[in-house]
């Protein structure tokens, strides 16, 4: 313990007796349980010995000095007296209590009752109204809470095996995890989860990933192929960071086919960016992160699930398989593996879909050196054999000697697909000289 901190110690100690101190009487605090007087007097007293010797310079310095610290102490004492200051340390909690009369009855035996005045109530309220208000203050404090929000981290005896390493994992990731809202007017839009994915530091500023349900109107239809969303213009957009604090985003593209939009924010640049992993696997272990409406971490675990996209979804999408989760905020938050890499960002449509970060990344680059992102018009929608049941995949293999590859299931009418004789039932075994097994491959290979 420093000398400081012990001299601290001593000042709370003897401040919190006087907060718990008896009264007399008359409604005066007892004089013995004062700090304040005997300091201002140990003060005082070396005033006196240094005005004695006033007639030397370096006495005068001295005095100067003296006085200095004494009108800083007083100012600090002041202001803990204010309540300015909350934590457990600097505010030691001593709970009232009413002063009592004893009265010794003719039997021998003692009688306690309550104080009868109105002057000595009227305090002990005013100081029990000052505790509870400490306590308040202190259960503010995040090593107080009593209950942290459920996550699967606490609550699921599945992960026990890996609790400990996706615990720090988790709270690394959580550095770049953002919360963003959106607003027309007065308006509430939307809310959902970010993150960082650029930074430049010589104009301080950042720019966010997520999902342009952000800024989401309305939404006619559920074939997302038929891309009739509607998207706010000039939507206002906050950005909740970590602790709290707001800053004001601007919307700067967003991008219907992926369903992305890029935020941009003034910042400290000092944040941390994620690194990312191309290679998402089925079966793989990964971690949803976002933030709720209180900026707390929302975290939800789950395995990347073997599943080809309905015909109403986009071919890029994968998904999640896990147990069934509110997913109201963190859309568009990052999706991580048990090596705190990102790989995907939470999709806010179909349900437990998301774009993996091969796609992602691309996305980001195209948008970052032409200012958008164009998209190729295949024509085609596919399901992937790899991802069929495996009775299907042998008949497949025993007919036509087929094991891998993208099964065409639709062909737009007009499209180059159909100009170059594709038709629905084709097999699909490479593009460009490239073996494909999934269709998020052909998507990161036609975002260029």
């Amino acid at each position: 313990m420093t000398t400081r901190s012990r001299g601290r110690e001593q000042q709370q100690s003897s401040r919190s007796k006087s907060a718990r101190s008896k009264l007399d009487g008359t409604g005066e605090r007892l004089p013995s349980e004062g700090c304040r007087t005997r300091k201002r007097a140990k003060l005082d007293g070396i005033s006196r010995r240094v005005s004695s010797e006033s007639s030397s310079r370096k006495g005068k310095r001295s005095q100067g000095r003296l006085e200095k610290k004494a009108a800083k102490r007083n100012r600090r004492e002041e202001e803990e007296d204010a309540g300015t200051c909350s934590s457990a340390c600097s505010s030691p909690l001593r709970e009232p209590y009413m002063p009592v009369e004893v009265e010794r009855l003719p039997d021998g035996t003692e009688r306690s009752q309550p104080i009868v005045d109105s002057e000595i109530s009227d305090k002990f309220r005013a100081m029990q109204e000052d505790y509870y208000r400490k306590i308040a203050r202190q259960m503010k404090m995040p090593m107080l809470v009593p209950h942290a929000p459920p996550n699967c981290l606490v609550n699921d005896p599945t992960l026990l095996h890996i609790r400990e390493p996706a615990r720090k994992i988790v709270l690394c990731a959580a550095q770049f995890v953002v919360g963003l809202s959106s607003s027309i007017g007065r308006k509430p839009l939307a809310r959902c989860s970010g993150f960082w994915i650029d930074l430049d530091s010589e104009k301080r500023t950042g720019t966010i990933v997520t999902t342009a349900y952000l800024i989401r109107t309305k939404r006619p239809s559920l074939n997302a192929w038929l891309c009739k969303d509607e998207y706010a213009s000039d939507p206002r957009v906050t950005v909740h960071l970590r602790g709290g604090a707001v800053a004001k985003g601007r919307l700067i593209y967003h991008q219907k086919h992926y369903n992305l939009a890029f935020v941009r924010v003034k910042m400290d640049p000092s944040i941390e960016l994620p690194s990312y992993s191309d290679k998402v696997e089925c079966a793989q272990d990964i971690f949803e992160l976002g933030r709720n409406e209180s900026v707390k971490l929302v975290i939800n675990h789950g395995r990347v699930e073997y599943s080809n996209p309905t015909v109403y979804e986009r071919y890029h999408h994968m998904y999640v398989e896990g147990p069934h989760r509110d997913r109201e905020y963190d859309k568009g938050g990052p999706l991580i593996d048990l090596e705190g890499k990102v790989v995907g960002l939470i999709d806010s449509s179909p349900e437990r879909s998301f774009i993996p970060s091969s796609v992602l990344l691309k996305c980001f680059h195209l948008w970052k050196n032409f200012g958008c992102i164009r998209r190729p018009h295949l024509g085609l929608k596919f399901s992937a054999i790899s991802l069929l049941n495996p009775v299907l995949v042998e008949d497949i293999w025993i007919e036509h000697k087929i094991k891998d590859g993208l099964i065409v299931e639709e062909v737009s009418v007009g499209s180059p697909a159909e100009k170059c004789g594709i038709r629905v039932g084709d097999v699909v075994e490479c593009f460009n000289g490239k073996c494909i097994s999934t269709a998020v491959e052909v998507s990161a290979l036609y975002v260029c």
